[in-house]
């Protein structure tokens, strides 16, 4: 009986407090420019430490114009 008092009390105080933060918590801030910046990168597949031989760059040289 006395556990069942506690575990209604413990779920009423949760809602509550999700409630109380889900209004007054803070929300996430916006990226900055160097947020940004530091999340993109240039894909280079020399830097990747990839080769690709004549062949494969001719398959798929006109898909990556194409994409430009």
């Amino acid at each position: 009986m006395r556990d069942a008092i506690y575990s209604k009390a413990a779920s009423f105080f949760g809602c509550l407090g999700g409630l109380f933060i889900s209004v007054f918590g803070k929300s996430p801030r916006k990226p900055t420019v160097e947020d940004l910046k530091r999340a993109e990168f240039k894909i280079s597949t020399q830097r990747l430490g990839i080769r690709f031989t004549e062949k494969i760059r001719d398959v798929f040289r006109f898909r990556w114009l194409r994409k430009v």
